[in-house]
């Protein structure tokens, strides 16, 4: 099993972010979708998780484009993943169901997410996740039904 992780910078979108955005998104679809032609066969068995370090919030700033916020998305796509579906509880945008009225409520924590594909996917032990990968996580349980069976 190999494990790859790349970062690429231009999601900060303080301002402007309908412009940043129709550049930024069409260039992770055309990444993932040149990955998996390169793959062929492989794909099947590939698991890829899109993250960010932070959310933003919901509404827009005077800027046009929105602030550091509490939570996120992740996007989780490939050949092995079980999806088509959302995965946790999608809390909504209405300003009632906002996180201190300005932020996605945060419903999952990442490393909930992060655990479900490590053991589903790569055979990772919870012990092994739980006391080395991402210690005191006892709290986040990894996520079930991430991974295709067989």
């Amino acid at each position: 099993s190999s494990v790859l992780v790349v970062g690429a910078g231009g999601w900060d979108t303080h301002a402007g972010q309908v412009g940043a955005l129709g550049q930024q998104l069409p260039r992770l679809a055309e990444s993932i979708v040149e990955l998996k032609e390169t793959l062929g066969a492989v794909w099947d068995k590939t698991a890829i998780l899109a993250v960010t370090e932070f959310g933003r919030t919901v509404a827009e700033n005077g800027g046009r484009g929105t602030d550091h916020g509490t939570a996120g998305m992740v996007l989780l796509l490939g050949g092995a993943v079980a999806g088509g579906r959302v995965a946790g509880r999608w809390p909504g945008l209405s300003k009632r169901a906002r996180f201190e009225g300005r932020d996605l409520m945060p419903t999952s924590d990442i490393r909930s997410i992060f655990k479900g594909v490590l053991r589903d996917h790569l055979g990772i032990t919870e012990a092994r996740l739980e006391d080395t990968i991402f210690p005191g996580s006892r709290k986040a349980p990894a996520m079930e039904g991430l991974i295709r069976k067989g």
